[in-house]
């Protein structure tokens, strides 16, 4: 049997989740998101215990990013949630990995790769799901690795939900409309 370690987001500091017999581990970009007082207290607590803070691996975070567009899910994940995802990736092989999380597109990509995860305080996913970006003005399909790159005709920002559509932050890189993420299967 595998050794458990649980590999924590924000949210399993949020949420003040309970670890009771495994090691943890987080990432740096997960520490720098930590800023109210209850959840920093929880942090030092767990440091105090163990928990390992560790930069992922370059070439898991490569087939994260390649696992995120293949979803979908790569318009609406930040360089924190690609890092903890690759560190998850990491661990995987040689332990057995929980990713602690309540964001939904880490859930989504975290199961496309095989990797166990919980949540901290939601319920999470009901099953995989595969998202596309759609323009809104032309009916354009935006191929996921240019919505994800520095195309000059698109601009990232901020995703915002509305139910099953997410506004992405990017523009149509044909006519300059906002991109909507949707889903397609699952």
């Amino acid at each position: 049997m595998k050794d458990k370690v649980y590999v924590i987001d924000t949210s399993g500091f949020i949420a003040q989740v309970e670890f009771r017999d495994g090691t943890t581990v987080t990432v740096p970009s997960v520490v720098d998101e930590i800023v109210d007082s209850t959840s920093r207290l929880r942090f030092d607590l767990l440091k105090d215990a163990g928990l390992r803070v560790e930069l992922a691996d370059g070439a898991c975070l490569e087939k994260v990013r390649s696992a995120a567009i293949s979803t979908g899910d790569a318009s609406v994940l930040s360089e924190t949630d690609l890092d903890i995802l690759a560190k998850a990736l990491e661990l995987k092989d040689g332990f057995g990995v929980i990713l602690v999380t309540d964001d939904y597109a880490i859930q989504n990509v975290a199961a496309n790769l095989g990797i166990e995860y919980m949540t901290a305080a939601t319920s999470g996913i009901k099953k995989k799901v595969v998202w596309e970006l759609k323009c809104t003005g032309c009916g354009n399909v935006v191929e996921p690795g240019r919505a994800v790159g520095s195309g000059k005709a698109m601009k990232s920002g901020k995703a915002v939900v509305s139910g099953n559509v997410v506004e992405s932050g990017i523009e149509c890189p044909i006519c300059g409309s906002k991109v909507r993420r949707r889903r397609v299967k699952g």
